[in-house]
């Protein structure tokens, strides 16, 4: 895709069966207080709902790939942006979880980002978010 890369990873001292089952249990608060409702199969809507920086959001996006316990892939738009619903404008997002000796190592790579402001806005949502799955809060 076109655009800007952010990352962001992080240890959880858990193996990657249980680090799978907190991202996706259906109560799962651990991206920053945010709403996540889908069923996590390829091809279906994923939503994303709650409170940033004082505001109420809905963003919205698709499933596209899901290998458990390893990885998560989905689309992802904001309307915060300001651009246009199209594929184009859309986030790829892959949360992917790499098993060691100590546990797991979570990274996350968004994909198609507008700017470096939103890069640096990004990985610091998502290594936020990371540190709150991984008890670092």
């Amino acid at each position: 895709m076109p655009g800007l890369t952010a990352t962001c990873s992080i240890h959880v001292a858990r193996p990657p069966a249980v680090v799978w089952s907190e991202m996706l249990h259906p109560g799962a608060r651990w991206m920053l207080g945010m709403n996540v409702e889908t069923d996590f199969r390829p091809g279906s809507p994923v939503t994303f709902e709650g409170h940033y920086m004082g505001r109420e959001f809905a963003d919205w996006g698709q499933v596209v790939a899901v290998e458990r316990p390893r990885l998560l892939r989905f689309t992802h738009y904001s309307p915060a942006t300001g651009l246009e619903d199209v594929p184009e404008n859309y986030h790829d997002i892959s949360i992917t979880l790499e098993p060691d000796d100590a546990g797991t190592t979570v990274r996350v790579v968004q994909e198609n980002v507008a700017s470096p402001e939103r890069v640096r806005r990004a990985e610091d949502t998502w290594c936020r978010a990371l540190a709150t799955l991984a008890g670092h809060d």
